[in-house]
């Protein structure tokens, strides 16, 4: 019932414009004036109305995001609701089938449309300090896997990453939809690219190295060898020969022992 009353409203807007009685250039002058008056009051208090439904609307849509235990920020869900309401316009998303429960439903069945609106959105009311915690929570999902990221290595991919990409991220992250071995090394280097340190801080968390062992090791390593590592050949045992030698050239050299990686 009220997706339709939500309807109405949007649609008060436009049925009145469509009316009225054009009496003729015979009215007085005060008949003028008070009809033109009468008509903003209508047109005032229609604008009102179909903004009270977008605001209902926002905040029903927000109160659905919310209640989902894994949508990450709820505390910007009205925001995030608002700029997807205000972007798109309450009766198209109606006519996308976009109800005010839309929140709880999984985010690849919500339409294109919708979805870059709420990436928008996000993006807009989150910032880069909430995707930064958005980043170091996904980097602490499994304890297998060691340490979390570091907040100022998070807040460095935060910066580092342009809208498009986070776009692309979100996008994935929302939909399940993993990458593949080839796109997930493509984009740690790229985040190498942008934040060196990121490689530091984790050679040291991961690997137990202190700074000089760690800085020496991420100066040492090339492109081949970052992939190694990205690839997950090197705790399979999947390296080539030639490229496991390259590796331990560069563990030797940087004064690292091999018994502190076992």
């Amino acid at each position: 019932m009220k997706k339709v009353l939500f309807a109405l409203l949007a649609l008060c807007v436009i049925v009145p414009a469509c009316g009225g009685d054009d009496g003729g250039s015979a009215k007085s002058m005060d008949e003028s004036s008070s009809s033109s008056a009468s008509a903003s009051s209508t047109a005032s208090e229609e604008a009102s109305s179909s903004s009270a439904g977008a605001e209902a609307f926002a905040g029903a849509l927000a109160a659905s995001l919310s209640s989902d235990p894994e949508f990450p920020f709820p505390g910007e869900a009205l925001c995030i609701t608002e700029s997807v309401v205000d972007e798109i316009g309450l009766d198209r998303l109606v006519e996308l089938g976009v109800s005010e429960d839309a929140g709880s439903d999984d985010f690849d069945v919500l339409p294109a449309e919708a979805q870059d609106s709420f990436i928008n959105g996000i993006l807009d009311c989150v910032g880069k300090s909430g995707l930064a915690t958005l980043l170091v929570q996904a980097s602490n999902e499994d304890p297998d896997d060691g340490p979390p990221l570091r907040m100022e290595d998070a807040e460095c991919i935060a910066e580092g990453l342009s809208d498009e990409q986070w776009s692309n991220f979100l996008q994935g992250a929302f939909s399940g939809q993993e990458l593949t071995d080839a796109e997930g090394a493509d984009f740690f280097l790229g985040i190498i690219e942008a934040c060196p340190q990121i490689l530091v801080n984790s050679f040291k968390d991961d690997l137990g190295l202190d700074d000089s062992q760690a800085e020496c090791l991420a100066g040492a390593l090339t492109g081949t060898l970052i992939d190694l590592f990205t690839s997950g050949d090197l705790e399979n045992g999947d390296a080539p020969p030639e490229v496991f030698g390259e590796l331990i050239e560069a563990l030797v050299g940087c004064g690292i022992d091999l018994e502190q990686l076992e």
